[in-house]
């Protein structure tokens, strides 16, 4: 094998290459083409390395099929045909279901449905109808309840469901819950439980197994079987971002990481954030609330898209206060009311549309601005002040990332868009009932090439020059 590395990213849309020489951890070239997950993947993907290879002449001739990639080390993630489609059940909805919600975004997945308690007959045709690509059946303390988990699971047992079930849940039931899944013909993995006890969360085996599940059978069922195993898809693209943030802030043993950091994914149809770090809550008369935070989160607004939702947005702020930040921020541009209203409508029809207008690109920057602010609110803690008869108290929810030192933003309008610090600028504080947990003063970066993807495939197999390949291509904002 030689030092070429070629980095693939099948999208929805677009199916990305990223070309690294291993031995000096250098981008060597960048390619994207439409993908052709619904026909065959293959094609998209060949006309990418050939994009590739004509600006580069990386091969040792024109790709004209997989061949071309035989001695190279190649890794790919997916985030194809709608990605990696879960439906989680547990017991409490803000215990253990909570805890199974974290192990899932963690992995990557999209939830499609969370349940709690022990479900209805009528819940598996709404989950059937929903057409998760796997089940994650948690419920239980470990000793503690049992009754509910072995209801769901003779419930799914007799269902038509065919996907694979991972079961991390009360581990004293454990083997009768997977017997009796196992018995009714379904596929079971047997993770350590999300939530051994009360407040304690332990995500990463259940992480791990819904990893090699997506390995192992969900790139088939998401037309990735044709690339005649030349093309290894390792990881769901969100899962890849994530190892990519996770690696960038703890570092290798020979090259030091940037420490605790948040990561804002802005895309068409949901806005991602990522943060690494404990975000250890601190403070005078503190009172804390809720489960304790994973330290390498996920969260997805599914609203926050700046095309399939740029209405949404809009709607979010108002028009009225919209328009108003527009104007500050670019207040050399002469655009009506209607014509920005006009052009909002247009992109929530139009999702594919590229700006032509040097304005246009500025309400692009307006909606990503909007997403990150909505999506970093709802990903931080908060905290809330109340009175009491001994004085005043401050309650805490959540991660309190306050002294969180780096900002990322990555995704396509960071590529592409000229108004990257408009986006990360941050907003006017609000008037809120409660302080939001935001950091305070962060260094902001942008994702220039869109490579976090491609530091988290190298990650495992090549960490030093994935963290070299990360400090090098995050772009400081001036």
């Amino acid at each position: 094998m030689n030092s070429l590395a070629v980095l693939i990213d099948f999208g929805s849309t677009y199916t990305k290459v990223v070309a690294v020489d291993l031995r000096t951890a250098e981008v060597i070239g960048r390619s994207q083409a439409a993908s052709t997950v619904n026909t065959d993947v293959r094609e998209g993907l060949i006309q990418a390395l050939v994009t590739l290879h004509d600006a580069h002449a990386l091969f040792a001739e024109r790709p004209t099929d997989l061949k071309a990639l035989d001695d190279q080390l190649v890794l790919a993630s997916s985030s194809a045909a709608g990605g990696l489609r879960m439906a989680v059940i547990g017991l409490v909805p803000g215990l253990t279901v909570e805890a199974a919600n974290t192990a899932a975004l963690g992995a990557g997945a999209k939830l499609v449905e969370s349940w709690s308690f022990k479900l209805p007959e009528k819940a598996l045709g709404e989950i059937e109808a929903q057409r998760p690509d796997m089940i994650l059946l948690t419920g239980g303390t470990d000793g503690g309840d049992s009754a509910t988990i072995l209801h769901n699971a003779r419930l799914l047992a007799r269902s038509r469901l065919s996907v694979p079930i991972v079961m991390a849940g009360n581990q004293v039931v454990s083997s009768e819950v997977c017997d009796i899944l196992t018995n009714g013909g379904k596929e079971v993995r047997r993770a350590a439980n999300v939530m051994p006890r009360s407040g304690q969360l332990a995500v990463e085996d259940a992480r791990e197994e819904i990893r090699k599940l997506f390995m192992d059978h969900i790139t088939h069922a998401k037309g990735l079987d044709g690339l005649s195993g030349l093309v290894p898809v390792i990881l769901p693209t969100p899962m890849a971002v994530l190892q990519g943030a996770l690696l960038g802030a703890q570092g290798t043993e020979v090259e030091e990481g940037w420490g605790d950091l948040l990561v804002v994914d802005v895309g068409g149809a949901t806005t991602d954030v990522h943060s690494i770090g404990y975000g250890q809550l601190s403070g005078p008369q503190m009172v804390e609330q809720g489960l304790p935070e994973a330290y390498a989160k996920r969260t997805v607004e599914g609203d926050l898209g700046i095309r399939f939702n740029a209405g949404t947005l809009r709607d979010r702020v108002g028009l009225d206060e919209f328009e108003e930040e527009f104007r500050a921020g670019f207040p050399g541009l002469q655009v009506s009311r209607a014509e920005l209203a006009n052009y909002i409508e247009q992109i929530s029809q139009e999702t594919s549309y590229v700006p032509r207008e040097a304005w246009q690109g500025a309400v692009d920057a307006q909606l990503a601005r909007v997403a990150v602010e909505l999506a970093v609110e709802r990903h931080v803690g908060k905290r809330e002040r109340i009175v009491t008869h001994q004085g005043e108290t401050w309650v805490y929810y959540g991660k309190d990332l306050t002294e969180t030192k780096i900002l990322i933003g990555t995704g396509g309008v960071f590529i592409y868009n000229s108004h990257v610090s408009h986006i990360l600028s941050p907003a006017v504080d609000c008037d809120h009932r409660y302080d939001v947990l935001r950091p305070k003063n962060p260094r902001l970066f942008v994702d220039s090439s869109y490579l976090l993807y491609a530091v988290g495939l190298l990650a495992q197999s090549q960490p030093d020059v994935a963290a070299r390949l990360f400090k090098r291509n995050m772009r400081e904002l001036g």
